[in-house]
């Protein structure tokens, strides 16, 4: 999935404790071979190459993020799109890469969630126009960070933390204290996100960030900063946010809301929010102001 993953867990028995973590990376890596679009063998890859051709016929646990994926692109009014990859797809940000504005105009039309049609009865998937694609990228981390949370609660597992990037996700407590889970601070000096602007206290929490420092490079001719976040109704990054903070029940759920929250700006963001019961926010703006949605009290650094 393009990042680093960790799991943390307490076991009185080690000859246990091990097989649990090895069964972790396996789900991790069962995941990224079904829903990485860069592995030709996955089912995204397969969807992309031909679902616009004819309905495709998708796995359960693709039903359920597609559905998910759609049911925030709806109530977001499309700040969340998972065909934002229509034009993502030609943004190489190893490579410093960006689509020509041509190139990028041709296949805006495409980036519209209202073009794929999902059946969720015969579990099919069809695009509705030729130059759609798609890219879970707002989703899928949390998910299978939901997977393995669900894995070691099943094994008997009470205490665990588990980190997919910007996703994370705690069960239980630290053994009689709160898990002590560090938002990034998005501008330290040379904009890695590698220092703490925030610590929160949490248990039982899902917590995912979304930022502009995840993925990105400078462009040298305007100076901007073409990162990996981009606007459904421009194809281009997008600005006045630096840094998304959602916490909530699960990581399948806070993913996909800190992705819409960034593209959707502060104000707009934080009402959306406000409106969703069960999930905090912390919205760190252009300017560097921290903002926090109305159940969540300015924590202490």
């Amino acid at each position: 999935m393009g990042t680093s993953f960790s799991v943390t867990l307490w076991h009185e028995n080690p000859s246990q404790a091990e097989p649990l973590m090895a069964a972790a990376y396996a789900e991790m890596q069962r995941l990224d071979n079904l829903l990485s679009p860069w592995i030709d063998t996955s089912e995204i890859a397969r969807v992309n190459k031909l679902a616009a051709i004819s309905a495709q016929p998708i796995s359960d646990e693709l039903v359920g993020l597609v559905d998910k994926s759609l049911f925030f692109s709806r109530v977001s009014e499309g700040a969340f799109d998972i065909t934002f990859a229509s034009v993502g797809w030609y943004y190489d940000y190893r490579e410093k890469v960006q689509p020509e504005e041509a190139k990028r105009q041709q296949l805006l039309p495409a980036i519209n969630y209202r073009w794929l049609e999902l059946n969720r009865e015969e579990r099919t998937l069809l695009f509705k126009h030729k130059n759609v694609r798609i890219d879970l990228g707002g989703i899928a981390k949390g998910y299978a960070v939901d997977r393995v949370i669900a894995q070691l609660s099943a094994a008997g597992v009470k205490h665990a933390t588990v980190s997919a990037g910007g996703d994370s996700r705690v069960l239980g407590d630290k053994r009689g204290k709160p898990w002590m889970v560090g938002i990034k601070n998005p501008r330290d000096g040379g904009g890695t996100g590698n220092d703490t602007a925030l610590v929160l206290p949490l248990e039982n929490t899902a917590i995912s960030t979304s930022g502009d420092y995840e993925r990105y490079f400078v462009d040298p001719q305007s100076g901007e900063r073409i990162h990996h976040i981009l606007n459904p109704k421009t194809g281009k990054s997008v600005r006045g946010v630096v840094s998304v903070t959602i916490l909530g029940p699960t990581g399948s759920d806070t993913d996909p809301l800190s992705t819409t929250v960034f593209v959707l700006g502060v104000e707009k963001g934080l009402a959306l929010v406000n409106r969703l019961p069960g999930f905090d926010c912390v919205i760190i703006d252009a300017a560097g102001k921290v903002h926090y949605s109305d159940d969540l009290a300015p924590p202490e650094k």
